[in-house]
């Protein structure tokens, strides 16, 4: 029996690590080429699960190859609602078609715009949500509104700033002109500054090198059952592949 891994060489190694005493063997195709690494592995007679790919995307592809084989894949570390969800903000157009095989390790987007706006409720307040221009924050903004995202309809009546953007686009420019606003960000601003402001990210992850813990909670999942019911029993996760109730932790950000 086989399991393999189509990640980046440091999470390569964890994976081997939890493996190396299962009896298992653990074939890694590194993750330069994923769609290629998909077809290598249909091809072997030995496999029996998948971790990895690292992101949303490539996860999506390489599903097109090793769904219909029925193949187990543990997603690591991806978010887009997409790659189990095709009836959500953002994913509606080009779901990935897994067809029951994806366990996602993480909380997906929706989920993280769903604890957003439970903790801006919570607190008796009003966001001003600022998105960027681009598909992640078209994405996010209808995930905020799904979430009933308490909102304000101008800066001027807003208690928190709720962002949703990348590092080097135009959002964070918007973000430092609301200062001393405080805010609340999704996860893909890190490395922008914003003087003057609190600022707090919603992170999925668990605390540690970024994929440790949910690559070392993969192969300790396919070590045990690569049957995809027992997969979904012991994550556990829900009929979508999605985790039960997963963490989101609130993180203050140090620029």
């Amino acid at each position: 029996m086989a399991i393999h891994t189509i990640l980046p060489a440091r999470l390569t190694d964890v994976v081997e690590s939890v493996l190396r005493e299962t009896g298992l063997t653990h074939v890694a195709h590194g993750d330069r080429d994923p769609v290629s690494a998909a077809e290598a592995i249909v091809a072997d007679p030995e496999v029996r699960a998948i971790i990895g790919p690292f992101r949303s995307s490539a996860v999506a592809e390489v599903v097109e190859v090793t769904a219909p084989k029925g193949l187990p894949l543990l997603a690591p570390v991806a978010t887009w609602a997409g790659v189990t969800r095709s009836d959500e903000p953002g994913c509606e157009d080009d779901p990935a078609r897994h067809l029951g095989t994806v366990f996602r390790l993480v909380a997906r987007d929706t989920v993280v715009a769903e604890r957003i706006a439970a903790r801006v409720r919570d607190n008796g307040h009003r966001a001003f949500v600022v998105s960027g221009d681009h598909e992640y924050g078209a994405q996010i903004d209808g995930q905020l509104e799904l979430a009933r995202l308490p909102r304000a309809a101008s800066a001027a009546d807003a208690d928190v700033v709720v962002l949703a953007g990348l590092r080097g686009e135009p959002e964070a420019d918007t973000a430092r002109t609301l200062a001393p606003l405080p805010i609340v960000a999704f996860d893909g601003i890190q490395g922008e500054s914003f003087p003057g402001q609190q600022v707090e990210l919603a992170l999925v992850y668990a605390p540690g090198p970024l994929g440790v813990a949910e690559v070392t909670r993969a192969a300790e999942l396919v070590a045990t059952t690569t049957d995809l019911d027992e997969l979904r029993r012991l994550g556990p996760f829900d009929v979508h592949g999605d985790p039960i109730d997963p963490p989101v932790r609130f993180e203050r950000y140090e620029s």
